[in-house]
């Protein structure tokens, strides 16, 4: 199944999903239309499929980085830069931009799918802020409602929605993420 989602992202990254054949897929993984057909039914399931491993994948590496870090403030952080690389750093971009292109969000099961992610991302944020304003740390804090809102302003950040329009590098961009984030919660200045 991995080299079968494997060729898919390869194949889709290269030729968006709209022009991404099943028959392309099954030539990158060299497996037959038997293999295919044994674990989908379509090639909208082999991309909900995807898009799941794929969420997957980036929620374990952010509960790690959250869950590695020594307070709340720290843990905000750590998910801020790990969100932010999902637009930022070259191959997590990449994959993004196959799995959200607009021909992959009409893919049936997709809706699903991206709910499913949006709930494996917000988990650990509203986690780490309801723990920020049981220890003081984020005393301003809204967990539920905030973490919707530092959620859009790190998406975008990232360049993961059109609204991009964040000027200078990923090290002013995370800062200017960062300040705001703090500032929005209350957060005494690091200093």
């Amino acid at each position: 199944l991995r080299i079968l989602l494997d060729a898919a992202m390869e194949v889709m990254g290269r030729n968006g999903y709209v022009d991404a054949s099943v028959a392309d897929i099954l030539s990158q993984a060299n497996l037959s239309t038997r293999s295919f057909y044994r674990h989908f039914e379509s090639k909208d399931q082999l991309l909900c499929a995807l898009y799941r491993r794929e969420a997957e994948d980036a929620a374990s590496r952010l509960n790690a980085k959250v869950d590695a870090a020594p307070s709340p403030r720290a843990a905000l952080d750590a998910w801020i830069d790990e969100i932010l690389s999902l637009g930022q750093h070259r191959a997590k971009a990449a994959r993004v931009r196959v799995l959200g292109s607009p021909g992959a969000m009409r893919a049936e099961g997709y809706a699903e799918e991206t709910r499913h992610a949006s709930k494996l991302l917000m988990e650990p944020l509203q986690a780490l802020l309801a723990a920020g304003a049981a220890d003081g740390s984020f005393p301003l804090a809204d967990p539920a409602a905030d973490a919707s809102l530092i959620r859009s302003v790190v998406w975008s950040a990232a360049g993961l929605t059109p609204l991009r329009d964040w000027p200078g590098s990923r090290t002013e961009v995370a800062r200017q993420v960062r300040s705001f984030c703090a500032r929005a919660l209350g957060a005494n200045p690091v200093g």
